[in-house]
Parts: C-alpha cells; structure tokens; sequence
C-alpha cells in the first residue's frame, strides 16, 4: 500500500503585497494626473487622445488614482471579504494604462505588470471564513 501523500503547505497570504502595490500605483497615478491637469511638458506635446483631451484624462486618472488609495487600504486593514473593490479598480487601471502606452511604452508596460501581479494576489489569497 502506498504512503498517504504528505500535508499541502499552507498557503501564504499576499493581501498585504497587493495593498502596498495598491497605494503604489494610487500615487504613481495620481503624480500622472497631476501632470495631465496642471499642463505639464512631460505629458504634453504631439500626443493625442481618443477619448477627450488631457485634462479630462487627468481627471479620470486622479479618481481612479483615490480609488486604489482606499482598494489597498481596505487590503491592509483586513478587510478581506470585499476583495472584488480592489480587484474591479486593477482591472480599471489595466486599461487606462493602454492610453499611456503610445507616449511612455516602458512606464505603462512597467505599471500593467504591478497590476496583473497585484491582481493575481487578490485572485489567489485564500478564503477568510
């Protein structure tokens, strides 16, 4: 007769990974927004945009930025049943990180990548009751 297979390992929590990358990405966000609202020359130029113009981007970005503000730190403070806040706001920034990606290819690729990570820690972390 053959061995019982030996006990999974438990586990481990990355909820807290995901509400530091949360408030990461609010700030980098909302440093983005603040350069598309107040005109800046790092956003400026021969850009254009489909949908509205920078500053309407600008908008968009800081509330989505104060959005993943208080996604991680419901992450943080154990507020762990309502995962589908966070994880609806990872999926919202996926997308509005692909108008960046024809000005600034590396900085967007580099934030779709914290989110598909933080996303896949939210997805994975194992049930509270």
């Amino acid at each position: 007769m053959a061995a019982p297979p030996p006990p999974a390992a438990p586990r481990r929590n990355l909820l807290p990974f995901a509400g530091v990358a949360l408030v990461l990405l609010a700030l980098f966000n909302g440093l983005d927004a603040m350069a598309a609202l107040t005109d800046s020359k790092v956003l400026t130029g021969t850009d254009r945009y489909v949908f509205g113009d920078l500053h309407s981007l600008g908008w968009t970005v800081l509330a989505l930025a104060i959005a993943q503000g208080l996604a991680g730190i419901r992450l943080l403070t154990g507020d762990l049943p309502s995962r589908w806040f966070p994880t609806a706001v990872l999926c919202a920034d996926l997308f509005v990180q692909f108008v960046f990606l024809p000005s600034y290819p590396v900085w967007s690729l580099l934030i779709i990548a914290i989110d598909v990570v933080a996303l896949w820690a939210v997805l994975t972390a194992p049930d509270p009751r």
